[in-house]
């Protein structure tokens, strides 16, 4: 039997973050603040022996990874899962959010994502995304070793939606801050993973963790 803890990690803070442009499949670079934020979770997990660490292949991830892995003392081998990319918002990508909310669609995505179907912005429906980030996590641990640490850096809405559902949520209604708040900026949420590689059960220990950035 395997027990594995997943280290879920968003992204450092980015350009398109601080200026409330949408960002999924486009990219906009680490702030200072981004950098300094992924090399201060680094420091906090550096005694941590990370068997294996992941990202989606989007360049803030990446990046977000390596700078927390600079921090260790230790080599840590890396890889890249597309299934842990951010949603992608097709036509929306880099618009501004204020002008977004005034669109009957997007006010589907942000409040009743049971409805929206992506047929105006050409991208992503949530279902497809929850689907793909449970698929990268089952091979994560499914090619694991039986014990073991593993660092995982993805994206804000796509780990929203994951761990909403691990921690026992409805898909439906984790847009709701009251139901589940969004994930910040390199915050830390801890899953335990206990099976045998092909079935097993997934337990949030905690999430959106940010204490060691307030620290």
């Amino acid at each position: 039997m395997k027990d594995l803890n997943l280290y879920l990690i968003r992204h450092g803070q980015t350009e398109w973050n601080i200026k409330d442009q949408m960002q999924g499949s486009k990219n906009s670079p680490l702030t200072a603040d981004g950098v300094l934020g992924a090399k201060i979770t680094g420091q906090h997990l550096k005694d941590i022996p990370f068997v294996a660490a992941y990202s989606s292949p989007q360049q803030r991830a990446v990046e977000t990874r390596d700078y927390i892995l600079t921090e260790r003392d230790d080599s840590v081998a890396v890889h890249t899962l597309d299934g842990l990319c951010e949603m992608d918002f097709g036509l929306w990508e880099g618009q501004h959010v204020p002008e977004l909310l005034k669109l009957p669609e997007f006010n589907l995505y942000m409040h009743e994502p049971e409805k929206f179907d992506a047929s105006t912005n050409q991208g992503e429906i949530y279902h497809d995304v929850l689907v793909r980030m449970q698929k990268s996590l089952d091979e994560i641990v499914k090619n694991a070793p039986d014990k073991g640490n593993i660092l995982i850096v993805s994206h804000g809405t796509a780990l929203r939606l994951l761990i909403c559902v691990l921690n026992g949520g409805d898909w439906r209604k984790h847009r709701d801050e009251n139901y589940f708040p969004r994930i910040l900026n390199t915050s830390i949420s801890k899953v335990n993973y206990q099976g045998d590689g092909n079935s097993g059960h997934y337990k949030v220990d905690y999430f959106n963790d940010v204490e060691h950035i307030k620290k």
